[in-house]
């Protein structure tokens, strides 16, 4: 717990409880413990799950998952097109204070549907996904820290979740990193794989694509995952699901008020939740507070988390 209260980039509302969490996470020991993470949430033209990922890189927006797509030779300037405008109608609703939620989980239905259509109408084979991440001039950034914590679940044999509400091709993994959508889950796969974040422990939940003659995309397997019903539901049936069931407790990690019903779908003994609130502090940071355990201003490294990680396996 020191770990987290010394560092000046953290925020805690209520720290006697965090304190608790933490106390009662250790009792269980690390083997009781699985992690969940965003990767990236990308949204048509903009990227906007930076939890793996750094928000800034160099003074500017950091390269997004969804430029690694958009950039590549293999997309028309209709598919951009065509994304730009569902970014427009949709993402207003997924962001608004003012809709129900009933009305945001219709209106993600719809964007995600559409979507994946304009993603099937490409004809991308697997092999154009591999070229795409493998030619791409625009790498995506991870946040500092990312790969320590993915090493020390690999070292202690912890499931690390990938969430996805994107797309997921042939295989199945799983660690505890969560990438909503907008962007094929093969080529998150691909990305992660490219910058040595994808050991066994780490699995990808998120919509599978369906390929049919010469390797092609033809549809998409249901059910569909979008922002508001990606959740641990989405482990059953997967090779790992005894592997996150025999873990009770649970840390999770997000940019998004939403991405804290990841771990819905499996029950949990406790879970410490953890914000990362890389931009416009000012707006939303009671929102966080309100929402999270720990929240982690400023695109901060996640380092802290493998430190915590480490700790709670030395008690």
């Amino acid at each position: 717990m020191q770990v987290l209260e010394a560092l000046p980039f953290v925020r805690i509302q209520n720290i006697d409880a965090v304190r608790a969490k933490v106390r009662a996470i250790e009792a269980k020991g690390i083997d009781a413990l699985h992690v969940i993470s965003v990767l990236i949430y990308l949204i048509a033209g903009e990227d906007f799950d930076m939890t793996m990922t750094r928000f800034w890189h160099n003074g500017a927006r950091s390269p997004s998952t969804h430029a690694v797509l958009t950039r590549s030779h293999r997309v028309s300037d209709e598919f951009r097109t065509e994304t730009d405008a569902l970014y427009k109608k949709f993402y207003p609703m997924e962001i608004s204070t003012t809709l129900s939620f009933e009305e945001k989980y219709k209106a993600m239905e719809e964007w995600w549907s559409t979507a994946h259509e304009r993603i099937v109408a490409l004809k991308l084979s697997r092999r154009d996904l591999k070229d795409i991440v493998a030619t791409t001039q625009a790498p995506v950034v991870f946040r500092d820290g990312i790969h320590e914590v993915v090493k020390v679940c690999e070292g202690f044999g912890m499931p690390f979740l990938v969430f996805s509400a994107g797309i997921y091709g042939s295989h199945l993994s799983f660690t505890a990193v969560v990438a909503p959508y907008r962007i094929l889950l093969d080529v998150i796969k691909e990305i992660l794989e490219h910058s040595s974040l994808k050991p066994n422990n780490v699995h990808i939940v998120s919509n599978r694509m369906k390929f049919g003659e010469n390797d092609i995309c033809v549809a998409f397997e249901d059910p569909l995952i979008h922002t508001f019903n990606k959740n641990e539901s989405g482990v059953h049936g997967a090779p790992y699901q005894a592997a996150v069931e025999s873990r009770p407790n649970v840390i999770l990690m997000g940019d998004s008020l939403g991405d804290l019903n990841m771990k819905d779908g499996v029950a949990h003994e406790i879970s410490l939740t953890i914000g990362f609130l890389n931009h416009d502090t000012d707006v939303y940071l009671e929102k966080y507070l309100a929402a999270f355990d720990v929240v982690v201003l400023d695109d901060s490294p996640m380092t802290f988390v493998a430190e915590l990680l480490k700790a709670i396996a030395k008690q």
